[in-house]
C-alpha cells in the first residue's frame, strides 16, 4: 500500500528565513562577533623600570648639585692689615672657610707656602682673601730707584693722612744744595708712614729716583723739606 502524498504543506526546512524588523530581504544566520585583541602587556614592566630609573637619576643629580653648591673650601686670608710693599709672613695668614665660587680665584690654604716671603701688591686689609694678584715678587726698591726716609715736621705735610702708594712732591724749603736738582720739587711715592713723635714730626719712607736720593737726604736731615700730596694711591 502506497503512502499518500500530502499536498499544500511545506516542511520546516523549506520555510524561508524569517524577516527582521520588516526588512524586505530575509537575513541569513547571525555570526558571532569576533573578540578584540587585548593590547599586549609585555612592555609595561620595561616602561615602569625606565620611569623609576629616570626618577632615581634626577634625584641623584639634584642631590649632587646641592652638595656642590654648599661645598666649603679652605683658602688664604689675612689676619691683619699688610701695607703695600711689605713682606708677607706666616703670621700674616689665616685660614678662611668659604663656599666654592667659580667667579673667585682665592689662593688655596694648601698653597700658602708659595706666598710667604712675597710682598703685598697693594694695601691689604684684615679678612681679605688673597689672590695671585694680591702679592708680587718685585723687589722694593726696584732697580734705578731708592728708598729714603724723610723726617717731616707737622707743619710741612698735609693734615690728611698719607698712605702707601700716594704720589707726593718733596719740596725743598731751605738753601739750595749741591745737587743739579737742588731747589726743584722731586716726585716720590709713599712707601710707608711712621708714627708721630712728641713734637708731631714723623718719618715718611718714600721711593724716589736714585739720582735724586742724595739731595733729599740732605734736605731732610736739615729739616728743610715739605711734602705735598699730588694724588692718592688708595
Amino acid at each position: 500500500m502506497k503512502t499518500p502524498i500530502l499536498l499544500g504543506k511545506k516542511r520546516a526546512d523549506d520555510e524561508p528565513a524569517k524577516q527582521l524588523n520588516g526588512a524586505d530581504h530575509p537575513i541569513g544566520p547571525i555570526h558571532p562577533v569576533p573578540k578584540l585583541k587585548q593590547p599586549g602587556r609585555s612592555r609595561r614592566p620595561l616602561m615602569l623600570a625606565l620611569m623609576v630609573l629616570t626618577i632615581v637619576i634626577g634625584a641623584l643629580s639634584t642631590w649632587w648639585l646641592v652638595q656642590k653648591s654648599t661645598e666649603r673650601i679652605a683658602v688664604v686670608g689675612l689676619a691683619h692689615d699688610v701695607p703695600w710693599g711689605k713682606e708677607i709672613t706666616t703670621g700674616d695668614l689665616v685660614q678662611i672657610e668659604m663656599v666654592a665660587d667659580p667667579a673667585l680665584k682665592p689662593i688655596g690654604w694648601d698653597q700658602r707656602s708659595q706666598i710667604v716671603g712675597q710682598r703685598a701688591a697693594t694695601d691689604l686689609q684684615a679678612g681679605t682673601l688673597l689672590t695671585p694678584r694680591s702679592v708680587t715678587g718685585a723687589q722694593v726698591p726696584a732697580d734705578g730707584s731708592a728708598l729714603v726716609g724723610v723726617l717731616v715736621k707737622s707743619g710741612q705735610m698735609p693734615v690728611t693722612a698719607l698712605s702707601p702708594q700716594d704720589t707726593v712732591l718733596l719740596v725743598p724749603t731751605g738753601a739750595a744744595g749741591t745737587s743739579k736738582a737742588a731747589g726743584k720739587p722731586i716726585q716720590a711715592q709713599v712707601f710707608t708712614v711712621g708714627t708721630p713723635d712728641a713734637s708731631g714730626a714723623r718719618t715718611v719712607d718714600v721711593l724716589v729716583a736714585q739720582d735724586a736720593a742724595a739731595q733729599i737726604v740732605g734736605d731732610a736731615a736739615a729739616g728743610q723739606i715739605a711734602v705735598v700730596l699730588v694724588s692718592s694711591g688708595r
